[in-house]
């Protein structure tokens, strides 16, 4: 196993200035997409909820 002082290293090799922003967009993309899957189904879906019951 590695040795846990030398943990600070990762930040030379990842810059988080860099690639923070792109992580936080893939994210939300990420969130976005299930969010679509999710409420696109039936089972899930409290935006239709209102004409299914009514339609009963």
């Amino acid at each position: 196993m590695a040795n846990p002082a030398d943990d600070w290293k990762i930040w030379l090799v990842i810059n988080p200035a860099q690639w923070l922003v792109p992580i936080w967009i893939a994210v939300l993309a990420t969130v976005v997409v299930i969010h679509v899957a999710v409420i696109g189904g039936g089972k899930y879906n409290f935006l239709a909820a209102p004409a299914a019951v009514a339609a009963k």
